[in-house]
């Protein structure tokens, strides 16, 4: 039996994914990129970071062009400049958080009763996942680091 070949998305991410695991935005490791070297003033990949395989051009449909990152390699590159990994449960903690925050958001923007009630729905899936993980205390932690305005988890 031969060794599986990965998904390109296994391997291949955005900077927003890149970011995830450090608990970074997708600004923030635009600047991160600069500092190791892999992006140039102008936001554009540097010589290297195409030649040494870190990015690799994808361009959107319209032509646009658009770089992936490689998750492993630039991962990595930042570890070994000090920037610290989340772990994996952190990162959910996160991800949970955020989809805290844009369920709530979307609420407050919902024009009909119908909207209101889809988002209920998902708030409420959100809180059982929370609960099931066992993370309530942490996620609440973070939407008062980010100042959430809002409903907290019970």
């Amino acid at each position: 039996m031969g060794k599986k070949k990965a998904k390109f998305s296994d391997v291949w991410v955005n900077q927003t994914a890149l970011g995830k695991q450090f608990g970074l935005s997708a600004v923030a490791i635009g600047k991160k990129l600069k500092e190791l070297g892999l992006r140039g003033e102008n936001g554009k990949p540097t010589d290297r970071a195409l030649s040494e395989e870190y990015c690799k051009s994808t361009p959107l449909k319209d032509g646009t062009p658009f770089f992936m990152w490689h998750k492993k390699k630039v991962s990595e590159l930042m570890q070994d400049s000090g920037q610290e990994k989340l772990n994996s449960q952190e990162v959910k903690v996160r991800e949970l958080a955020d989809a805290w925050v844009r369920i709530n958001k979307q609420f407050q923007d919902a024009v009909s009763g119908i909207e209101e009630e889809i988002c209920f729905e998902e708030a409420k899936e959100i809180e059982k996942e929370v609960k099931r993980r066992n993370l309530t205390d942490r996620v609440n932690e973070i939407l008062r680091d980010r100042k959430f305005e809002g409903t907290f988890i019970a």
